[in-house]
C-alpha cells in the first residue's frame, strides 16, 4: 500500500490534507431524525441531509427513502416527527419542492429564517446548477449521520457525524459508485475504520462532493452495500445533474 511506503512526516502531511478536505464535507452534512416525541418513545430511525441555496430559495436536500419511510410511519397512524438539525420538528410533506423516487432524490424547500434554527452548517450555494457530470476516476468526499454514533438521553437526540473520501468507480446516467476496499483504507482521526459489514445506517441522504478547488455538491448518498465474500463495499450515489429546479 503506497500509504505504508511514505515517510512519517509525508503520513503526517498526508493525513492533515485528508482531515480538512472530508472535514469540509461534514461541515455540510445535518442529521435528519424520525421519531415519536420522547414522552412516547419507540423506533428512531436516522438520515442525513445537507442544505443548498439556488436563486430560487433554501432546500433541504437528502435521499426520496427517507422521506418515503417517514411517508409509510405516518400512514400507519404512527405518531412521528420529523427534524432537520435543531429545526424544531414540522410536516415535510408540504415542503416537497422536487422529488424523483427513481432517482431517490428529493429537495424540501425551507425559509431563511428556519436555516439559522437549524445549527451551524455549511450551506452548499454552487456557482452553476446543475452540477458537472462525475467521471470513473474522480474523487468525491461524502459524510453523514450513522445510527451507530447516536445519542439519545432524555431531552434531546444527537448524532455523531462520519465522513470519508474515496475514488469515483463507475458511472451511470443518474448516479455513480464507490468501490470501498478495506485493506486500502486509511483512517485521518486516529481510530481505526470500521470493519467490513458495519451498520452506517443513517448516512442516506448524506451530500457527495465532487473534489476540486472549490468542491462541487455532485449528489447523495443512497445505499451502502458490503460484499462479503470479496471484502468490499459499495457506496452508491444519486447524482443531481437532473434535478430540474433553480
Amino acid at each position: 500500500m503506497l500509504f505504508q511506503q511514505l515517510s512519517d512526516e509525508e503520513r503526517a502531511r498526508y493525513i492533515s490534507v485528508n482531515q480538512q478536505m472530508v472535514g469540509f464535507a461534514r461541515d455540510h452534512a445535518v442529521p435528519i431524525m424520525i421519531a415519536p416525541p420522547l414522552s412516547v418513545g419507540g423506533e428512531v430511525n436516522g438520515a442525513t441531509g445537507c442544505l443548498l441555496r439556488l436563486r430560487s430559495g433554501v432546500y433541504v436536500v437528502t435521499a426520496a427513502h427517507v422521506l418515503g419511510g417517514y411517508e409509510r410511519r405516518t400512514e400507519n397512524g404512527e405518531k412521528v416527527n420529523w427534524q432537520v438539525g435543531k429545526l424544531p420538528p414540522y410536516d415535510p410533506l408540504p415542503r416537497v419542492a422536487w422529488r424523483d423516487d427513481r432517482k431517490d432524490i428529493v429537495l424540501l424547500s425551507v425559509r431563511e429564517d428556519e436555516v439559522r434554527e437549524i445549527g451551524p452548517c455549511r450551506i452548499a450555494t454552487p456557482s452553476q446548477w446543475p452540477p458537472d457530470t462525475v467521471e470513473e476516476g474522480q474523487i468525491v468526499l461524502v459524510a453523514g449521520y450513522p445510527g451507530a454514533l447516536r445519542e439519545v438521553d432524555s431531552d434531546v437526540i444527537g448524532a455523531g457525524p462520519f465522513s470519508a473520501l474515496f475514488r469515483v468507480t463507475t458511472v451511470g446516467e443518474d448516479y455513480c459508485t464507490c468501490q470501498i476496499e478495506h485493506k486500502d483504507l486509511v483512517s485521518f482521526n486516529g481510530t481505526p475504520p470500521p470493519p467490513p459489514g458495519t451498520d452506517m445506517g443513517g448516512i442516506s441522504g448524506g451530500p457527495a462532493f465532487l473534489l476540486g478547488s472549490v468542491p462541487q455538491l455532485i449528489g447523495v448518498i443512497t445505499d451502502l452495500g458490503y460484499m462479503q465474500f470479496a471484502d468490499l463495499e459499495l457506496l452508491r450515489i444519486a447524482t443531481l445533474k437532473s434535478v430540474d429546479i433553480r
